[in-house]
């Protein structure tokens, strides 16, 4: 039996969650090889210093694909997907987004799937924080009545976004709804934190016909962030809640981000088609 070849995925930004890509391949060992990193001018030195020799540190995505990836994992930002999304794709390299909130355009998420369609390539958006995505997809072949996506964190993982005009976040004493309103808003708006309203609503029953409620909760233990999907078809209804660790550096993103597309990646290798 032939042996299978090693995954070579290249990173676009080295924050919170490309550190704990790097950290549970290491501990876990799949084999996945990340073969560059992406990062902003100015920072390639130091971040070198992080990944170590074995890791190329480039500044522009020209020299990142240089590097033949299989798979670009984008762990930046919006701008990122914008910026170099329909260029990857159209090299028929595999993109994984996680900053889905660009996708609230409806016009760029068009523009990326036919990139792809053309290509090849496959355009991967990762569950991110939050369970339940399978049974939305599976619900979705029926009839959606409803689906409502509630993101719930401390007042102070709200700091730097809107809400931080609209009220006086230290003073938040009670759970309290900061943002009701479209998936493509909640994204725009929120672009740190708000990224999963879109997600769930490419997963479901799109821009137009999703509900998104972001919620500032000083009750919520130490640490942790929280969401709730709920969803009404016509084979049935999904409840889910969903508490988690926040990351320690990054209350706006939980631990589980970065765990599922860790996940997705193991899963590819992991593929008999691979």
């Amino acid at each position: 039996m032939a042996k299978k070849k090693r995954l070579k995925i290249a990173l676009i930004g080295y924050g919170a969650i490309g550190q704990m890509l790097f950290d549970v391949f290491k501990e876990k060992k799949p084999p996945i090889d990340i073969v560059g990193v992406l990062v902003r001018e100015g920072r390639a030195k130091a971040t070198q210093k992080k990944v170590g020799s074995k890791v190329a540190v480039v500044e522009t995505l020209k020299a990142l694909l240089k590097l033949k990836p299989d798979i670009v994992v984008e762990a930046a930002s919006q701008q990122a997907v914008r910026d170099w999304g329909e260029t990857i794709l159209n090299k028929g390299i595999d993109l994984m987004v996680i900053a889905t909130g660009a996708y609230g355009d409806p016009k760029l998420w068009k523009k990326h799937r036919a990139a792809a369609a053309k290509s090849g390539a496959r355009l991967r958006l990762p569950s991110g924080a939050i369970a339940g995505l399978d049974g939305l997809l599976a619900m979705r072949l029926g009839k959606l009545e409803r689906v409502k996506y509630t993101s719930i964190k401390p007042p102070h993982a709200w700091t730097g976004t809107p809400a931080e005009t609209d009220f006086d976040l230290p003073s938040i004493k009670v759970p309290t709804v900061i943002f009701q309103g479209s998936p493509a808003d909640a994204g725009r708006l929120y672009p740190k934190n708000a990224n999963l309203a879109v997600t769930v609503a490419l997963c479901g029953a799109g821009l137009e016909n999703t509900d998104i409620e972001l919620v500032a909760d000083p009750t919520l233990p130490p640490g942790t962030n929280a969401s709730r999907l709920e969803v009404v078809s016509d084979s049935g209804e999904l409840k889910l809640e969903r508490l988690g660790r926040a990351m320690p550096d990054n209350p706006k993103t939980g631990v589980l981000t970065a765990l599922t597309m860790a996940d997705d990646l193991m899963k590819i290798v992991r593929s008999s088609d691979w």
